[in-house]
């Protein structure tokens, strides 16, 4: 009886004969007309470089409006074909329910699959920008962190730890401050639990993190011992004594410079130096016997000095005992010989070809090489600080300039005039740009080395935590319970997920939501099964009435009813799930613009859930099944005396 049943159900949804749909013929026709026209008309307006000499307003609504025409165009010439060879195959009345259901399970597979792939998206970015397991300490200091750390990188399945400390504080840069949370991480390991390594926008900020110069002022000195005069005064520096007047008379200071030698010899005996030790005194300085030497080039006693030494009166040489003040031993001198530009004398040419004149001009360049590191020694000596792409947009701060942080929490050990705290602050020079694709993070994250926030904050060496990864992190929960094993009761283990948690609940509510909202659209198709069932009840009450009449039961004639929604609801259920699986396929592979100043993303995101997939196919049957029930209690009332009567 069942395939009898089976055979009659499916009977009645073929149609007798296969004809072509006038009106799906007329629609197509149109709709590849209109659509063709519509494109046509932009590539006019938008390549040929507006022919018609419209205004750029008019012109750019025009195209805009010639798009969204060309795309109803075309959606309607697919809907007309669609539904024209469902017609060469079924009755009207099964086209009908089957393109709702069609049209409901198609939808909706590809909304969730966009949905998925937005919860995906940020679920990459969070798990890119934050560990799968977080290790903080209930009560006190978390300062035997290294222990706690040894510990957990011995657990199976630990790919990487690392310490990290947090803090809210202010970061202010060219007039401009924002509200940021500062986090202090090890440089050494953040890679192993994190990208921010792989989302710099040089990797080799990592390393800038660290002071580029060594700032003397902090430097501890490297011995007790006094440091060599670098630049010792001349042997014949008088040390020592009384002030001589030469504003006297030169008896005067003859006198003055014999009497202050007499003191300098007498201070060497009473201090019992010996006389190789001793400091031999010192000639007075030539006296000024002739008061027109005032006159003379550099002065008389300049002068004679320069001619005891054996250099000529106003040269310029060297003296031959050596500089007293030598140059520094890095100083550029050029092998070539100085030219004097200002007389008339041709300098060489701009290909460094000597005894040329330079006939066109041409000015010889010398490249002088200049260190990597730009900006101040005071800047280079600051810890550096890694900053968000959106934070720099919004603070107009660049790679290199220093920035100061402020914290809100206060120094006691700094008080100011009155004896207020003044808050935690400090310079440091930003050594980086990273992207993760996520506008809070890359707005509100910032990252120190932890000794520097530690040094900042007055932490000494505690920290706020530790964060590990893991292989699996959708098994996170597990290693949550061998790391709380392992460590004791006096932590706090958590998972990404319940970091997380309103977040991704907020995501499980939505996907949640639009999957009733657009099952109502399977259950509007459900409606005309109804109708359309109820129909053939009363239309076929005769064969009803003869069925029965030949020996069929009340559950075989309402078996035949819910084959017939079930099969209409199968048939609408695999064209929608395989179109709709067909448009989520070429939109991964071809990808869908988007704008990323708007969305943050440059193409849409789409992740084929299979879990969904296969709710969605159950839903699209287990509806159209229900919705044959009341036609077939109503088939099942008739009585067949009545039913032959009429």
């Amino acid at each position: 009886m069942a395939g009898f049943e089976r055979f009659v159900a499916w009977r009645y949804l073929m149609a007798r004969e296969r004809k072509i749909s006038r009106l799906a013929l007329v629609l197509l026709i149109l709709g590849l007309v209109l659509g063709g026209g519509a494109l046509g008309g932009r590539e006019l307006l938008f390549a040929k470089g507006n022919p018609l000499d419209l205004r750029l307003e008019t012109a750019t609504l025009m195209v805009g409006v010639l798009s969204i025409g060309a795309y109803v165009a075309l959606a309607l010439a697919f809907l007309a074909l669609f539904f024209g060879l469902l017609r060469l195959w079924f009755t009207f009345f099964t086209v009908v329910p089957l393109g709702g259901v069609w049209i409901g399970t198609g939808a909706l597979v590809c909304v969730l699959s966009v949905m998925s792939g937005f919860e995906s998206d940020l679920r990459n970015k969070i798990l890119g920008s934050n560990a799968h397991v977080q290790v903080t300490r209930e009560d006190g200091d978390f300062v035997e962190w290294r222990d706690v750390k040894a510990a957990i990188d011995g657990i199976s399945g630990v790919r990487g730890s690392t310490p990290f400390a947090t803090s809210e504080v202010v970061i202010a840069a060219n007039n401009n401050g924002m509200n940021v949370v500062i986090k202090g991480i090890d440089p050494q390991t953040i890679g192993s639990v994190t990208d921010l390594v792989r989302n710099l926008e040089d990797p080799g900020a990592i390393d800038r993190l660290q002071p580029l110069v060594q700032d003397e002022l902090r430097a501890p000195p490297a011995s007790s011992d006094p440091a060599p005069t670098a630049d010792p005064g001349p042997g014949d520096l008088i040390e020592g004594g009384e002030p001589i007047d030469f504003s006297q008379s030169g008896q005067a200071g003859s006198a003055a410079g014999a009497a202050r030698s007499a003191s300098g010899s007498a201070a060497g005996s009473a201090t019992g130096s010996s006389p190789t030790s001793a400091v031999a005194p010192t000639p007075p300085p030539p006296a000024l016997e002739e008061p027109e030497m005032l006159d003379e080039p550099f002065g008389g006693d300049a002068l004679a000095m320069l001619e005891d030494e054996g250099a000529a009166p106003g040269a310029g040489s060297a003296r031959a005992q050596g500089d007293l003040d030598p140059a520094p031993s890095d100083l550029d001198v050029p092998e070539e010989e100085p030219f004097d530009f200002s007389g008339s004398g041709a300098p060489p040419r701009g290909d460094g070809e000597p005894g040329q004149s330079d006939t066109d001009g041409h000015v010889r360049i010398i490249e002088v090489p200049m260190p990597s590191a730009r900006g101040s020694r005071r800047t280079l000596s600051l810890p550096g600080v890694l900053v968000g792409r959106e934070l720099v947009k919004q603070t107009h701060m660049y790679t290199g300039q220093e920035v100061r942080v402020v914290s809100p929490l206060s120094d006691p050990a700094n008080p100011d005039a009155t004896g207020t705290p003044i808050p935690f602050n400090r310079d440091y020079r930003v050594a980086g740009i990273f992207y993760t694709g996520m506008y809070e993070y890359d707005l509100k994250q910032v990252y120190v080395t932890l000794d520097s926030f530690q040094e900042f904050l007055d932490r000494g060496d505690a920290v706020d935590g530790i964060e590990v990864r893991v292989d699996n992190p959708d098994d996170a929960a597990t290693y949550v319970r061998r790391i709380a094993q392992t460590i004791g009761p006096a932590y706090r283990v958590v998972d990404w997920t319940e970091l997380n948690r309103s977040l991704f609940s907020a995501l499980k509510l939505e996907k949640i939501t639009m999957f009733i909202v657009l099952g109502i659209v399977i259950l509007v198709a459900s409606f005309s099964i109804v109708g359309n069932l109820i129909m053939v009840v009363f239309e076929k009450g005769k064969e009803i009435a003869l069925l029965k009449t030949l020996g069929a039961t009340n559950w075989g004639v309402m078996w035949l009813f819910v084959i017939r929604g079930l099969m209409i609801g199968i048939i609408g259920t695999t064209l929608g799930v395989g179109m709709g699986l067909t448009a989520c396929v070429l939109a991964k592979r071809y990808g869908i613009p988007l704008n990323p100043d708007v969305y943050y993303i440059d193409r849409l995101p789409i992740h084929i859930d299979i879990s969904s997939v296969v709710l969605i196919a159950i839903a699209g049957v287990v509806i159209s099944g229900l919705a044959a029930l009341y036609p077939a209690l109503l088939a099942i009332r008739i009585r067949p005396a009545n039913g032959l009567r009429h």
